[in-house]
């Protein structure tokens, strides 16, 4: 059993949102994520996928882009991006998807999965507070998201250990969608929760196009840091595991 990782699907089977305005590294992009998915992935494996995840604003409109990735080999778990304005509570996702014979998708907010070996636990993330962009109110989301965070560690904890397994000696993979770093030198929440919990490893999307010049992808206090966003990795989901 083998663990791969992709973010930033930008799915849009239902709805009017061509990828290739943001470019020609977005052509077919469907296509090719499903070609390169198929040939590497088997039906044993996992594939951890930190949101944007569909154009869709409703389950609904979404379905088509969540029965195509049910269709894909493997087990995958899901978490919220900040385009995934279809994603409701994690009870009326969890129903529709169940609803709709969704069964190798699992939905990861506030709680955590163990994979064999490996840990996994994650939130979306935020804006970090030195971030240009960052307001006040978004100090608030930025604060609860690292309190989810912890909360999903905890839980991937707990079951691993009711599972009589000790967690110290686990691999502990964490996936957020909005980069927790970008300047190695300064510490924020989200890295000292990660270091904290002893995550082995923390993959994030978001960035896309000229924007990939600025992740870090990297070693800081025992974590490492890798970008994952699809058009980062060519739409070519990356053994992390």
């Amino acid at each position: 059993m083998s663990i791969f990782a992709i973010a930033d699907l930008h799915l849009g089977l239902s709805v009017d949102k061509p990828m290739d305005v943001f470019g020609p590294s977005w052509n077919d992009h469907v296509e090719r994520l499903e070609k390169n998915w198929r040939a590497k992935i088997s039906a044993e494996d996992t594939v951890l996928i930190p949101g944007d995840i569909s154009w869709g604003i409703s389950m609904e409109e979404a379905l088509a882009d969540l029965e195509f990735i049910e269709s894909l080999p493997g087990t995958k778990i899901l978490s919220k991006g900040n385009h995934d304005y279809w994603w409701g509570t994690t009870k009326k996702v969890e129903d529709f998807m169940a609803a709709h014979g969704l069964t190798s998708l699992k939905i990861l907010k506030n709680k955590g999965f163990v994979v064999e070996d490996t840990l996994i636990a994650g939130t979306r993330g935020w804006l970090l507070p030195e971030n240009p962009e960052s307001k006040k109110d978004d100090e608030k989301i930025y604060a609860r998201e690292i309190g989810r965070l912890e909360r999903s560690l905890l839980d991937s904890i707990d079951s691993c250990e009711t599972q009589g397994f000790e967690a110290s000696s686990m691999k502990k993979i964490a996936m957020l969608h909005y980069p927790p770093i970008y300047d190695p030198e300064r510490a924020n929440g989200f890295t000292r929760t990660l270091e904290k919990y002893g995550v082995d490893l923390c993959i994030y999307g978001h960035l896309h196009g000229r924007a990939h010049q600025n992740a870090f992808n990297g070693e800081k206090n025992g974590v490492e840091y890798r970008l994952i966003a699809a058009d980062f990795l060519k739409f070519d989901p990356v053994l992390i595991k």
